[in-house]
């Protein structure tokens, strides 16, 4: 048994020659993956955002602290330094409170529809603005066609939030809710961004990916964790039920395995072939959100969505090969769509 796990685990930190189609289907599977488990978090909208991210992280720390341990053990992977370790545990305690709980609020005043666009749109645009005028990094032309894109798209999101709103909290009213319930998963987007940067510059080429992911997901314990019992208390914390309990497992282990998909995504194809299809739960939490939870149907969250996906594609799209490592872009790629 230890011998197959052993095999297992090496086979996916092991190099691996292209194969688009297969990485396509892994790209494929991590949007199946995070939207699945979007729609277990937007079920329990009713929960305290905190706690509920808190609870979220026990799986992917379960399954990966494990990894991670294994591929120090046996010299795969080199214990990280305490300076990345720190750098690590502060974006993601920004990636956490901000990131986490904000988008997991958002999705019980706007919906999932529209949460999901907004932060993944704000999120390249603000890694974008970062590689550009503080990593003095250069941009393609394609790259400037999505940035616009993606601003497009977010401008033309921002004009559904009152329809949003008033489908998932039935409050007409409050202006400030509806700008607050877009401004939310905005907030997300720029803490996954900084995070971003933070493991590619920060220890890229040094952390596994695993290492990485459970370092954060523990972080995010030691942090909602004793924040959920100020903002849930222990008696509301009690009224949690075991369905309840049984949709944030699905929802955590839908995560962890989104996350290896698209690690395997990018590792087996082109970044483009795993952006392209990564960006289909877009479209896809678009479709829960309005089927499974009535959330409201507009040619501006239509128009939002199909810009949001047209402008990650084009972010992937290259005028010259890479000059980055192939480890990366998986853990930068890989480690901020998980978030979490």
């Amino acid at each position: 048994m230890w011998y197959l796990t052993d095999c297992i685990l090496e086979y996916m930190t092991q190099r691996t020659s292209p194969n688009p189609w297969l990485g396509l289907i892994c790209g494929v599977l991590a949007a199946v993956g995070y939207s699945l488990a979007n729609i277990c978090l937007r079920w329990l909208t009713t929960l305290d955002p905190v706690w509920v991210s808190f609870l979220k992280a026990i799986p992917t720390v379960v399954l990966f602290a494990p990894i991670a341990l294994w591929q120090i053990r046996t010299g795969r992977s080199p214990m990280p330094k305490l300076s990345s370790i720190f750098i690590l545990i502060l974006a993601a305690i920004s990636s956490q409170l901000l990131g986490n709980a904000m988008l997991q609020w958002s999705f019980g005043v706007v919906g999932v529809a529209m949460s999901v666009p907004l932060c993944l749109g704000t999120m390249i645009v603000v890694g974008v603005m970062i590689s550009k005028w503080l990593l003095y990094e250069s941009l393609t032309r394609w790259q400037r066609w999505g940035t616009a894109s993606l601003v497009l798209a977010l401008m033309t999101l921002s004009l559904a939030g009152r329809g949003a709103v008033q489908s998932v909290v039935n409050d007409p009213s409050g202006w400030l809710l509806i700008g607050a319930g877009i401004v939310a998963p905005m907030l997300a987007g720029i803490s996954y961004a900084f995070l971003s940067v933070a493991i590619r510059r920060g220890v890229s080429g040094e952390v596994s990916m695993f290492m990485t992911t459970s370092l954060i997901c523990a972080v995010g314990m030691g942090i909602l964790g004793p924040l959920s019992l100020y903002t849930t208390g222990l008696e509301e914390m009690a009224l949690t039920t075991w369905p309840q309990y049984g949709v944030l497992l699905i929802a955590g282990l839908l995560n962890a395995a989104a996350f290896v998909a698209l690690t395997l995504s990018f590792r087996y194809a082109p970044v483009i072939i795993g952006n392209a299809a990564n960006s289909l739960q877009n479209p896809l939490s678009a479709l829960a959100g309005v089927i499974l939870f009535h959330e409201a149907y507009s040619i501006n969250l239509i128009f939002g969505v199909v810009l949001t996906v047209l402008g990650v594609v084009m972010m992937g799209l290259r005028e010259k090969p890479l000059s980055t490592h192939p480890e990366e872009l998986e853990i930068a790629s890989a480690v901020v769509e998980d978030g979490r």
